[in-house]
């Protein structure tokens, strides 16, 4: 819907995505697909591929947790870009977020 209306770069699941995986690692955590696709209803496939993209152009990396080496923890290299996705499409939908301040 985003992209299609409104000419967003993303789609409006890859903005869930993002946002739940901010949240989370603002919290201290690490989260997995399953973790992503649970909260935000997006398919783990979709979800999958999403990764495999953020991780090919840098923004995200993987590694195994802990508890289970066959889950991947997701980490987000850059998450002031992360933050910058999400500001544009906030402003797309009239909202506001509350970001970290920029350095």
């Amino acid at each position: 819907m985003l992209v299609e209306r409104f000419g967003a770069g993303r789609t409006l699941g890859e903005a869930y995505a993002t946002s739940y995986t901010l949240k989370v690692i603002r919290e201290g955590g690490f989260p997995s697909v399953a973790d992503i696709a649970r909260a935000t209803g997006c398919s783990k496939q979709n979800l999958s591929r999403w990764l495999q993209y953020q991780i090919d152009i840098g923004q995200a990396k993987t590694q195994p947790a802990e508890d289970d080496a066959r889950k991947q923890e997701i980490a987000i290299t850059d998450p002031l870009w992360a933050y910058r996705h999400l500001e544009a499409i906030a402003e797309i939908i009239g909202c506001t977020l509350d970001l970290p301040r920029r350095r």
